[in-house]
């Protein structure tokens, strides 16, 4: 008599000699997941309507294909800081300790963003030179009597970093409710042209658009759904972190099929007086090298390219691992040292991980993206786009249930939807559409 097995069902007994059926869910891992602090300026709130505001911190958070920015719940004073402390780091007009002799000819370029600022420039009005004056007192009032040992070092995450870990930590005290959250889809990130960029100051043709450029370095402009908006970071090196971790989340966004492959640029293409002094500073960095130790005299700070290799690889990328150390242990002593002395108070800084020419080589591979280069024809992706739908008629749909929206109309929503952040919470529908000089017209 043949013998019947009786098939294993889920919740049965288990089977003798085999081990218990389990089918829990694995936990949620993002494929990408960068966190810090930045600056946020609102430029467009749709292509159609500009809005311009200050610059206030804003805590922002790369989740996989997903930017989330939330308020920076600190009191009042520490708001004041952290303005203060970008403003003396990273403006034009900001007062910064000159050079070492040793490193003087390295910084040859003419107030280069990235170079030396020492270098003498156009005079200005009075009015002008006034205000700078009462702008440089009040930072200096403000940090030489507000920085506490709370905000040394990389407390307020003015470094980016990878680890979860640290990240809660700081969200626990600093991160407040959110502002807005974005999908990566279609997104459009340039670093926005700086006052002090050497080529902006070479090329006649840019002077009629000089109202358009930023008087603070370390900037990404950003076309992002709907909106355009400016980031204002830390250091160069988050800057360039933070759009690498952008461009990969613009890229996890689009299906396969849709994802075209980035043309990168190791050498600038274009010739100017500009990258011919690059070609010369080419060769004064190799005078600099010296073989038996592989390292740049002007770099003593960074032990050897082990060490820096494994900060960039722990401390910023984005890609984290699940068992990923803190920040203080994945990043070697030798990196440690990277700080800024600001009236006694030692905050962590990236700015001179790189030599003059690395930042110009680096800045010219990073597209541009000015605020008024054209909208139209663009691609955009709106989430929670339901909100955003006027009532259909036969004006604005037709029998292939595609969109048109009047930017009239889709302002006015903009404007109602912004006052609820709620709504941007939870599961979010997407929807594609190209942006007309009269509305927009879904895809």
């Amino acid at each position: 008599m043949q013998r019947v097995e009786t098939p294993f069902v889920p919740g049965n007994p288990p089977i003798e000699g085999l081990p218990p059926y389990k089918d829990d869910i694995p936990a949620y891992t993002p494929s990408l997941q960068f966190y810090g602090i930045a600056l946020l300026k609102m430029e467009f709130d749709t292509p159609w309507s500009d809005r311009s505001t200050l610059l206030k911190p804003v805590v922002v958070e790369l989740n996989s294909n997903q930017l989330n920015m939330y308020e920076f719940a600190a009191d009042k004073t520490t708001v004041g800081v952290v303005g203060s402390l970008f403003k003396h780091q990273n403006y034009a007009d900001a007062s910064q300790e000159p050079p070492a002799a040793d490193y003087t000819e390295l910084y040859f370029f003419d107030c280069d963003a990235y170079g030396d600022s020492s270098a003498p420039e156009a005079p200005k009005p009075m009015f002008s030179k006034l205000r700078n004056c009462l702008d440089k007192k009040k930072t200096q009032r403000v940090l030489s009597a507000s920085l506490s040992p709370g905000m040394c070092l990389n407390k307020l995450l003015l470094e980016p970093t990878s680890d979860r870990a640290v990240y809660d930590q700081f969200a626990a005290i600093y991160r407040g409710k959110l502002i807005h959250s974005y999908t990566l889809a279609h997104l459009n990130v340039g670093e926005a042209p700086c006052l002090t960029l050497a080529r902006y100051k070479e090329e006649k043709r840019h002077s009629a658009n000089a109202m358009t450029l930023v008087n603070y370095r370390n900037t990404l402009r950003l076309r992002i759904e709907y909106t355009q908006l400016l980031l204002h970071f830390w250091s160069f090196h988050g800057m360039v972190h933070w759009f690498r971790n952008m461009s990969v989340g613009r890229d996890l966004a689009s299906s396969i099929d849709d994802r075209k492959l980035t043309v990168l640029k190791s050498v600038p293409r274009n010739f100017s007086v500009a990258n011919n002094a690059l070609l010369e500073a080419s060769a004064r960095e190799a005078l600099t090298f010296n073989p038996d130790t592989c390292k740049m005299v002007h770099r003593d700070s960074i032990s050897s390219a082990e060490d820096r290799a494994s900060c960039f690889s722990e401390y910023t990328m984005g890609s984290g691992e699940s068992g990923a150390s803190s920040v203080a242990s994945a990043c070697s002593e030798s990196c440690k040292n990277l700080t800024v002395d600001i009236y006694g108070a030692k905050l962590t800084c990236f700015e001179n991980m790189y030599t003059p020419i690395e930042k110009q080589y680096i800045s010219k591979c990073i597209p541009v993206l000015n605020s008024f280069d054209k909208w139209m024809g663009a691609k955009i992706t709106i989430s929670n786009y339901e909100h955003f739908v006027p009532r259909l008629t036969r004006d604005n749909c037709n029998e292939n249930e595609n969109v048109f929206i009047s930017h009239y109309k889709f302002s006015d929503l903009v404007k109602t939807y912004n006052r609820n952040p709620a709504a941007t919470s939870g599961p979010r529908r997407c929807r594609d559409f190209y942006v007309d000089s009269a509305g927009l017209v879904s895809i």
